[in-house]
């Protein structure tokens, strides 16, 4: 997998992540119904620019500030797909 800087503005300021493909799995794998914070907390500083930490650890906080950026990131870093079902002869002719 590819290895992608995402550049994301706030109000107030830039935080840039390095997502790698194992740094994306891990979060996937991480986030289960019941805990989505932490694994989103874990993956942004994770991936975050060590010299922004501090100012990201700051925003996180913030209630839902987690979940929305890692949302961000997230749909920056995966590509679109097009998928469809192709249906079988079988069921075109019934």
């Amino acid at each position: 997998m590819q290895t992608k800087q995402i550049v994301i503005e706030t109000d107030e300021q830039e935080f840039t992540f390095k997502v790698t493909g194992q740094a994306y799995n891990k979060y996937l794998n991480s986030t289960t119904p019941t805990n989505k914070i932490q694994p989103a907390t874990n993956f942004l500083l994770a991936t975050v620019d060590d010299a922004q930490k501090k100012e990201l650890k700051a925003l996180l906080q913030q209630p839902g500030a987690a979940l929305h950026m890692v949302g961000t990131v997230i749909e920056d870093y995966t590509p679109e797909f097009n998928f469809s079902v192709k249906k079988s002869k079988s069921e075109l002719s019934e």
